[in-house]
């Protein structure tokens, strides 16, 4: 019997399965029907996976010999080229933010006093505030390290804004993203709230009295 060849459609369909299989393998997921994933199921991964990787773009700095490992206060790590940045949640991906527990009830909190027992990454907000900071904290290390400028290379479209908003807060040059309405509008409210923030702080500085 002649043996049967795909076609370029089935070749395709059948290469991404196989794709699909190695990821689930990789999370440790084992044998899953791929039939019974949704659409749902698709966009909860997607919106789990937030990255942000940038390079300087003015050309005057070298690439490092030996990245450093910067941790952010979101708790992730950001890596710096000299550069180039990137960051993303690594092992809190599935586990970070309020409401996100281990089963391991001996695990302490991050400064190890135990305080929040099964929480992981406790004390650093929703798992969306901390791919927030984390986004502000690669244009803050940006600026400190003397960077140009900041030229985003990809990233999840959540982190991709708000380095944006952290730029155009803290005056560093950012290309790579177009800002759209939405993101004005998001922009407008941060700042807003910051300089809430701000004005409350100052008001309790005023008011107190030695």
């Amino acid at each position: 019997m002649p043996k049967q060849t795909l076609s370029p459609e089935d070749f395709a369909i059948q290469k991404k399965e196989m794709e699909w299989k190695k990821t689930l393998q990789r999370l440790g997921l084992g044998e899953v029907d791929l039939t019974q994933v949704s659409n749902k199921d698709v966009l909860y991964f997607a919106e789990r996976w937030q990255f942000l990787q940038v390079v300087e773009s003015s050309g005057t700095k070298e690439s490092l010999e030996n990245p450093e490992i910067i941790e952010a206060k979101s708790g992730w790590n950001v890596i710096y080229y000299g550069n180039a940045m990137a960051t993303s949640p690594g092992k809190w991906i599935f586990r970070g933010g309020y409401f996100q527990w281990t089963t391991n009830r001996d695990d302490d909190d991050d400064d190890g006093s135990g305080g929040n027992k099964g929480i992981m990454n406790p004390g650093k907000g929703t798992f969306y505030k901390q791919a927030f900071d984390s986004a502000c904290a690669i244009i803050q290390i940006a600026q400190e390290k003397g960077w140009g400028g900041v030229q985003i290379v990809d990233g999840h479209p959540n982190m991709q804004r708000a380095a944006w908003i952290e730029a155009c807060r803290i005056g560093v040059r950012l290309d790579g993203y177009q800002a759209d309405i939405g993101a004005e509008k998001i922009r407008r409210r941060v700042t807003s709230e910051t300089m809430q923030e701000m004005h409350e702080v100052l008001k309790g500085s005023a008011s107190w009295k030695p």
